[in-house]
């Protein structure tokens, strides 16, 4: 047993019966191990006493105040595989550095966290995973104790060897927590930890240090309040932490405020301690990735948020309040209603590396334009239009994936530079959207044109409106509605209500009205004439035009001829103008439809426009119905991805792609819905204002995330 290591004079820190502490956490590992080697089928006592004795040995060796820490081994580590001299030693050298190797390497057995209590007991800041006194290096040096005193074969040694890992690596991690408990129970605390600070770009040191903030709700907004680092600053409070050291007074933090803060060798440890551990529970969470992926649609992703308590880091600690922060983070974005378990999935992934990069680098908190915080938020963009049941086998969340893969390899290579990452998602949405915008061309047309059309009509009927005032002739009113309307109609598609097909139309039919009123003087009668040619020859030129069979105009005709011949008469019987008291003849219901002035109820009826397999569910208005905020109020602008709802109620997310120059309707289109919607901008805005569709474009995921987050601490 060595001296008694470290003292209350000498390290202020460790308790003073830190002697006594040692032998007892010595003793217990002792025991426990021999406990292990007796149930793998060991029953010779001298072989167990071999065990025990070696467990003990290099247990105080590697405790003495005399051992160098470091990376190198140090004196008399190999002296017992020296002893051993035979052809089979380096077979034994490769299985029992095999079985060491497992066992460090199994995320079950804690011995890291016995670790960082050593080092405060022995008040060795320095030491490493290696020179643990109650670590994997006694483990080791006790198999080749078992068999060097079993004096038993090759075979029966491997065999033997086989059975003892088996029991280490079932008994192993209870044996690290009841130490670990010992150890607690005597006050002997973990080494902690230190988080690394940088400043965050255009910031001052303090400020990207402290974090303060005015409150949450900037949705990421440079400059403004950051929900994240609120989140933070709250939780480190309620776990009874301490605010982070100025950055000024960090180890390795020059006077001039270097980017990059120097660790020191205690924190190193830890991390690297910490790394390994979250190494393997990255192993771990990658399997559940997969199933995650893969799962049915509508159902949760099987992933977990990481909580301090896992890596059992000291709460209240600068690692465990960053741990526990992005675990609220992670959380929310779990749970995000509108994001496909894929993306989720393709996400999850980064946990661990993000992780890694709050614990050592505290801008993360801090600095609402971090790379790692757009990385999320620019996934979450990618992915927004992609159906809740867009799978692993979708193209989006495929590149998602290859892309989170990519991620993960350059922070687990040190750089952390994410900008080609970020570039590369900025292709991705562009591509997206550059293809949405093409597909989305053949239903704009769809609109087009039956908006043409149905500013045709609509103008087709204001004519017909007033023409009829002008007649109580049936035969003409019948003509007027049943033919002469389709011509304005085709008139007004062909060059609208100021074009010459449409002006020539409408004075075609004031001649007819004034053909048929009596002639008195004979000026009149000789216009009349010239006149009844021309006007039967343009009539029926239209009427070919829309091929209406000969025996349909007959009437029409004929009336026309008598009516004209009464008027070349001057006879008193010609009809006149409807009077608007009089009731004049109704139109045939076929063609019977509302007039200017009628206010009829705003339709929102869904018309399907469709052809070539193309097809627009239309919900836009036949008539134009100002909005009562204005088009200067409009909160869209094309090219936005708005989440907006169907009147069944059904909920869906399109790029804005074309907004009509005058009826102000807007289409939204998909390529994952196989259609088209066309919405009334009055519909729109009453949806966006009331809280029924938002506009997505600019989801800031991470963000977003962070408030909810807040939220929820808030509630409770």
């Amino acid at each position: 047993m060595p001296e008694q290591p470290g003292s209350a004079s000498t390290n202020p820190s460790a308790p003073e019966d830190s002697y006594f502490v040692l032998r007892e956490s010595r003793e217990l590992f002792q025991r426990r191990l021999s406990d292990i080697a007796r149930q793998s089928g060991i029953t010779s006592s001298s072989t167990l006493e071999a065990f025990s004795g070696e467990i003990g040995a290099v247990h105080d060796e590697l405790a003495a105040s005399a051992q160098q820490d470091g990376f190198e081994q140090t004196d008399g580590l190999t002296a017992s595989r020296i002893s051993l001299v035979g052809n089979d030693d380096l077979e034994l050298e490769i299985r029992i550095g095999e079985i060491a190797s497992r066992l460090k390497n199994n995320e079950r057995i804690g011995h890291w966290r016995v670790q960082l209590r050593y080092m405060t007991l022995l008040d060795r800041p320095k030491m490493t995973a290696e020179n643990n006194p109650a670590g994997i290096e006694p483990v080791s040096r006790g198999l080749w104790a078992i068999c060097r005193e079993g004096g038993d074969n090759l075979e029966q040694n491997l065999d033997r060897l086989d059975r003892l890992e088996e029991k280490l690596q079932a008994r192993l991690p209870e044996v690290y927590t009841e130490l670990n408990a010992l150890l607690e129970r005597h006050r002997i605390a973990p080494a902690q930890v230190k988080i690394v600070q940088r400043a965050a770009a255009g910031k001052s040191s303090d400020q990207a240090v402290a974090g303060r903030v005015d409150g949450p709700g900037s949705h990421g907004s440079p400059g403004g309040s950051n929900a994240l680092s609120t989140l933070q600053q709250i939780l480190r409070k309620q776990l009874g932490g301490d605010d982070p050291a100025p950055a000024d007074h960090l180890p390795g933090r020059s006077a001039g405020g270097s980017a990059n803060v120097a660790l020191d060798v205690s924190t190193l440890v830890m991390l690297n301690h910490l790394m390994d551990q979250l190494r393997n529970l990255e192993q771990r969470q990658l399997a559940g990735v997969g199933q995650a992926a893969s799962a049915a649609p509508g159902q949760p992703p099987q992933l977990r948020a990481l909580r301090s308590q896992d890596l059992d880091l000291p709460m209240g600690q600068p690692a465990a309040v960053a741990l526990d922060t992005l675990s609220l983070i992670f959380e929310a974005i779990f749970s995000a209603p509108d994001l496909p378990d894929a993306v989720k999935a393709a996400i999850g992934r980064l946990q661990i590396p993000l992780l890694k990069q709050a614990i050592l680098d505290a801008a993360f908190f801090t600095d609402t334009q971090h790379p790692a915080r757009q990385l999320v938020n620019r996934m979450a963009q990618a992915a927004i239009g992609l159906g809740l049941d867009a799978g692993r086998d979708n193209a989006m969340c495929i590149s998602l994936g290859k892309l989170a893969d990519a991620v993960r390899t350059t922070l687990e290579a040190g750089a952390g530079e994410l900008t080609p990452h970020l570039a590369e998602l900025d292709t991705l949405i562009a591509e997206r959207d550059r293809a949405n915008q093409a597909n989305s061309q053949p239903y704009v047309q769809l609109v087009v044109e039956h908006e043409n059309r149905e500013a045709a009509r609509s103008g087709a009927e204001a004519w017909l409106g007033r023409a009829l005032i002008n007649t109580a002739e049936p035969a003409f009113r019948k003509f007027l509605a049943e033919h002469w309307l389709k011509v304005m109609e085709t008139a007004c598609l062909d060059g609208g209500t100021t074009g010459t097909r449409w002006q020539d139309n409408a004075s075609c039919i004031d001649e007819l009205l004034w053909s048929v009123q009596p002639k008195a003087s004979a000026e009149e009668r000789r216009r009349l004439i010239a006149l009844i040619p021309s006007l039967l020859k343009r009539i029926n030129a239209e009427l070919d035009e829309l091929v209406v069979p000969t025996e349909d105009r007959a009437p029409f005709i004929n009336a026309c001829l008598d009516l004209q011949t009464a008027a070349l008469r001057n006879r008193p019987g010609a009809p006149e103008p409807a009077k608007s008291a009089a009731a004049p003849a109704p139109l045939p219901p076929a063609t019977a439809g509302p007039l200017p002035g009628d206010n009829p109820e705003p339709e929102t009826t869904v018309h399907l426009l469709e052809r070539s397999g193309k097809l627009v569910q239309y919900l836009g208005l036949p008539k134009i119905t100002p909005s009562r905020w204005g088009a200067a109020a409009r909160d869209w602008q094309e090219g936005d991805w708005i989440r907006f709802a169907l009147p069944d109620g059904e909920q869906l997310c399109g790029r804005l792609c074309w907004q009509g120059p005058d009826s102000g309707t807007v289409l939204l289109y998909n390529a994952g819905w196989g259609y088209a919607v066309a919405l009334a901008p009055s519909s729109l805005e009453q949806q966006l204002r009331g809280g029924g569709a938002r506009i997505v474009s600019a989801t800031s995921l991470f963000d977003e995330a962070a408030e909810r987050a807040l939220g929820q601490i808030a509630r409770h």
